[in-house]
């Protein structure tokens, strides 16, 4: 289905198609990726740019794990814009674009999770 923000190739190729190594990557992320989005959030607010990079930094193998292409361009640019603290102006509505995306992709494996 082509409106699915995640694929889960690349962790299906990655574990060999285990069920319960994708289901535990998964969980990770589910558990990781929630407490990342409110951390990139707050550091954009106070303005702490290199914070903000790092955090981004730490997120970009999870999106690109699940497979989460609309946000792997996306975080890959916040993280440029806030490591060389550059177009400022356009990090919030990239991080709410991102932001959202995730929060699509957090749905979406969610679901994957709990299926039999």
């Amino acid at each position: 289905m082509s409106d699915h923000i995640t694929d889960l190739t690349f962790l299906q190729s990655f574990t060999g198609g285990s069920r319960d190594k994708i289901v535990k990557y998964i969980n990770i992320f589910l558990q990781m990726c929630p407490g990342q989005l409110d951390a990139m959030q707050s550091l954009l607010q106070s303005g702490n740019y290199d914070g903000l990079r790092a955090t981004a930094h730490s997120l970009k193998p999870q999106i690109t794990y699940m497979g989460i292409r609309q946000g792997e361009g996306l975080v890959k640019t916040i993280e440029q814009y806030a490591g060389e603290k550059i177009n400022l102006d356009q990090l919030p509505a990239l991080f709410a674009s991102f932001k959202e995306i995730c929060e699509k992709a957090i749905a979406e494996l969610q679901a994957e999770v709990n299926k039999a």
